[in-house]
């Protein structure tokens, strides 16, 4: 036997062993459709309704995958690789999409006319399926709990994003003196009065203590105790006459 023969033969054999790992996964798959199925039938209304977009979404992506392997030149340029993944998804999903049962059985003949192999029994070495298998699972989880670990960072990011937001919202709220009311409390204005005791007279402290309760009281509360710019003006006026006829007497 050449060396080209030996290389044919290895070529063969991991093609029979790799489309027989994919009859296998895809199957395992169609069990998995067939739970999400039943998980959606019963599920609550709400709930139902994202199962169902998100199988949708999973059906709608394997036929966007089987639409070359109706084209000649698709088989022309295919690996072996490219061939095995097809013949996967067609086996999974060809129970709940019609385009899949017809790429099933185009695949079928297109292996079976190209390389000779029956793709319902290569005659694969089971030893060598088995571990193949054991290896193709195996890289199945790996990309799974990849998967997992960026969705939960994602979510992670969120919520510390929602939190930063929230705190820089209070910080702003604070600012702008929408929280007076907490600022402005008894226990702070004591512990104030206590950090001023015995420092200066007892005049300025007092000062001290009242200018501190006016700042700390909402703005609303400052314009409702500061008197109107009409009263004041109608007072001003009134004291000026007042003076007036006063130092109007005094002159008479």
């Amino acid at each position: 036997m050449s060396e080209a023969d030996g290389m044919e033969d290895a070529v063969d054999g991991a093609m029979r062993t790799g489309l027989m790992v994919a009859s296998r996964i895809g199957e395992q798959l169609a069990r998995m459709h067939e739970q999400e199925q039943r998980n959606i039938a019963a599920a609550e209304e709400q709930r139902a309704r994202e199962l169902k977009g998100r199988f949708d979404a999973q059906r709608a992506a394997a036929r966007a995958q089987l639409a070359p392997v109706r084209r000649e030149d698709w088989w022309d340029k295919a690996t072996p690789e490219m061939i095995e993944r097809v013949h996967e998804t067609a086996t999974a999903w060809k129970a709940y999409a019609p385009e899949a049962l017809q790429a099933s059985e185009h695949i079928r003949n297109q292996v079976q006319s190209r390389y000779g192999i029956d793709v319902d029994n290569t005659g694969a070495d089971e030893a060598s399926v088995s571990a193949a298998l054991t290896r193709a699972q195996q890289a199945l989880t790996e990309a799974e709990n990849e998967r997992t670990k960026a969705s939960t960072a994602r979510t992670d990011e969120v919520v510390a994003g929602a939190a930063v937001a929230g705190a820089n919202s209070q910080d702003t709220a604070a600012q702008k003196g929408q929280d007076a009311t907490a600022y402005d409390s008894p226990e702070r204005r004591q512990q104030l009065a206590e950090s001023l005791e015995g420092k200066g007279d007892r005049e300025a402290v007092n000062s001290r203590l009242l200018a501190d309760k006016h700042q700390g009281a909402p703005a609303t509360a400052a314009v409702a105790q500061r008197p109107s710019l009409a009263k004041t003006s109608k007072m001003a006026k009134q004291g000026g006459k007042g003076k007036a006829m006063e130092r109007g007497g005094l002159e008479r």
